[in-house]
């Protein structure tokens, strides 16, 4: 496996690239890599200032393609230069329809190497990435097919919300007194054992949650006692909470006008293209339910080649998770990177 560092321009953003080529003379097929939510860099780990890796998802899946003969292109997500360095422009003025231009324009930066075969590309999507390479598919006449790991098959707003059903709430019945956390809980919550969604929607639930001073963020208390009743308060409060980040806070990517729509509802102009859907059944930030819709809408409007793979206890990034509310986003296990080579052999067989 040879790499080549490269440099890709999105118009006003230059992004750092690597290109990741298998042994050999002849031009090999090419998978473009594209991430998930948030400010990633191009091995889809979190490049906030003091985030935790994400478990080089693209470095070992680029690795993986090129022991079996494929080329793989990364690069950062718009607005990131590398780890804790972040352009401000990231959380401002991202759209989704960038994201989709860039796809583009990564395929274009490359076609023209001679180590790859422009005429045999493939796009593989992550998570918020699924939702890119859908739309990236339009118009695009040499892609030989699509792989989607942790599909967001669902709205982005019905996504979110469940988040808080099916992670957080039972995750804090682990720690809640009568039913309600308070400050100290939320505090032990913070430092337990939860997975990154566990964990991260915990932070918001209060101002220094992993600290002694923790007060608990109004939005989740609203009878102002300094508890979070789990049955009675919660799932009203997370309604609100996911419904004002849409408007323009956390979430301001996925609500109106910047989100993409949802892969299921881009099933029908996917329908004639091959397409590889990989989904962990402990995963915490999209269902498994989500990658069975899709692969329903699929066959509903005519595909003939959709194959969905599901992993039992493995998470949003296909590594070990025990469970939904402890999905570490670790490492991704070899079975998956098995199936992906095999299924790419296949298709260049054809």
């Amino acid at each position: 496996m040879t790499s080549a560092a490269r440099t890709i321009s999105f118009g006003d953003f230059v992004s750092k690239a690597e290109l990741t080529f298998p042994p050999g003379d002849r031009p090999a097929p090419l998978v473009v890599l594209v991430g998930g939510s948030g400010p990633e860099n191009l091995d889809a780990d979190d490049a906030s200032d003091g985030a935790t890796s994400r478990g080089h998802l693209f470095a070992d899946v680029a690795r993986s393609l090129a022991d079996q003969g494929f080329a793989a292109l990364r690069y950062n997500k718009h607005y990131v230069n590398g780890l804790g360095d972040i352009d401000p422009r990231f959380g401002a003025e991202l759209t989704m329809p960038q994201l989709v231009d860039d796809v583009h324009s990564a395929v274009n930066a490359v076609a023209n190497d001679p180590r790859i075969d422009p005429r045999r590309v493939y796009l593989y999507g992550w998570s918020e990435g699924t939702t890119v390479v859908a739309a990236a598919a339009n118009g695009m006449p040499n892609l030989r097919g699509i792989i989607l790991q942790g599909v967001v098959g669902i709205p982005w707003r019905e996504g979110l919300i469940a988040q808080w059903e099916r992670v957080v709430r039972p995750y804090l019945r682990n720690f809640a007194v009568d039913g309600s956390v308070g400050a100290a809980e939320l505090s032990r919550a913070r430092h337990g054992d939860g997975g990154v969604v566990a964990h991260e929607l915990v932070g918001v639930l209060g101002d220094d949650v992993s600290s002694a001073r923790t007060t608990i963020n109004p939005t989740f208390d609203p009878d102002g006692n300094g508890r979070i009743d789990l049955d009675n308060e919660l799932p009203t409060a997370a309604v609100k909470f996911v419904d004002e980040q849409l408007a323009g806070g956390l979430f301001r990517l996925y609500g109106a006008p910047s989100a993409l729509p949802d892969v299921t509802a881009q099933a029908a102009v996917l329908r004639d293209l091959p397409i590889l859907t990989l989904h962990g059944e402990n995963d915490s930030n999209v269902s498994v339910d989500a990658a069975r819709r899709l692969d329903r809408a699929l066959a509903a409007n005519g595909s003939r080649d959709h194959t969905l793979r599901t992993y039992p206890g493995s998470g949003h990034s296909l590594s070990a998770a025990a469970d939904l509310q402890h999905d570490p986003i670790g490492p991704i296990r070899p079975e998956p990177l098995v199936d992906l080579g095999r299924w790419l052999r296949d298709h260049e067989s054809r």
